[in-house]
């Protein structure tokens, strides 16, 4: 093995639980419990749970917005599964749920739900980082390959080169946004190779192997973190629809039958097992505790306090001290 087995096993529980985390949503939502819009990352998430293994204290996240099993591992689980569903907790009140969190305890730069905005927030952090904190961390910056298309995100990248900021873009390449295919709206044949026009230096790789996802992560954030900007682009697939109840009438269901054989939780099981590192009682071990940690979250979490709409529009929410 070229790691030690704990290595391994702490890695499929990471991604266990993301996956776990990320179906409970629909789960819950078909029996009226949750509110709200959810966008899920099931398919996606190795690369997320890569980030959250090989990033540092010092480092600030400004994640892609399919991230809720990253942001509750990062906030804490029972805390910001109560914000992400509306209730009071104690990231943000329960006014922010995914889309609006800002926590600056936990390193989460603020976001919105503009597609290229939280691109510009999290390179001004970047920008901080480099120029006005003695920090050894870096910005780690979220993004999907329909967002690359925005205008905005072309200027974040020039200013990130250009200013040598301490940023670690890593891009998850689903290939499809919304409903549009990247083919239909691009002739890279991989998003990353946009970097090339700023004078990035950008890596390839397999988001769907979650340990080849880990090494390429490891090695942006340690440049990063050295003042050498870089992007990382991670090819994998959305298994659900955009949001959920997207019919997805756009794609094939042979397509996503196909994909199924290829998605990280199972190629992570199969490899494990493969290799002689866990054995499948093990790892249906692993797959039930993190099963309990996700059903007692979600059951904390929907009997916690809704907030007023004092609390929503209270002062100090919108006006500085």
């Amino acid at each position: 093995m070229k790691y030690p087995k704990e290595y391994y096993m702490d890695t499929y529980e990471k991604l266990t639980f993301a996956r776990q985390y990320e179906m409970k949503v629909p789960e819950l939502l078909a029996t009226g419990k949750l509110p709200g819009f959810y966008h899920l990352a099931v398919g996606q998430e190795a690369i997320q749970m890569a980030i959250y293994l090989e990033k540092e204290d010092a480092d600030w996240l400004s994640p892609h917005p399919r991230c809720h099993p990253l942001y509750a591992l990062t906030c804490g689980i029972n805390d910001f599964t109560t914000e992400m569903i509306g209730r009071k907790s104690s990231l943000c009140g329960g006014v922010a749920s995914y889309v609006h969190i800002f926590s600056p305890e936990h390193h989460i730069c603020p976001s919105n739900g503009l597609m290229g905005e939280n691109q510009a927030i999290g390179a001004g952090f970047g920008l901080a980082l480099t120029e006005f904190d003695d920090t050894e961390g870096c910005l780690i910056l979220g993004i999907g390959d329909g967002t690359l298309e925005e205008g905005a995100v072309n200027e974040v990248m020039n200013v990130i080169a250009s200013r040598n900021l301490k940023v670690c873009m890593i891009i998850e390449n689903n290939d499809i946004t919304i409903s549009t295919r990247k083919h239909d709206v691009s002739r890279l044949r991989d998003p990353g190779e946009r970097a090339y026009g700023m004078g990035l230096p950008v890596m390839f790789g397999d988001g769907n192997d979650i340990f080849e996802a880990r090494e390429l992560i490891r090695i942006g954030l340690e440049k990063a973190r050295r003042g050498e900007p870089n992007v990382i682009s991670l090819k994998t697939y959305r298994l659900r629809g955009h949001f959920e109840g997207d019919p997805t009438v756009y794609r094939d269901p042979a397509e996503t039958e196909e994909a199924m054989k290829h998605e990280p939780v199972k190629r992570c099981r199969e490899f494990l097992m493969s290799k002689g590192i866990a054995t499948e009682e093990e790892l249906n071990a692993i797959d039930e505790a993190q099963g309990k940690i996700v059903n007692a979250a979600f059951e904390q979490a929907v009997q916690a306090e809704i907030p007023t709409p004092e609390d929503v529009i209270g002062p100090e929410l919108v006006f500085a001290d």
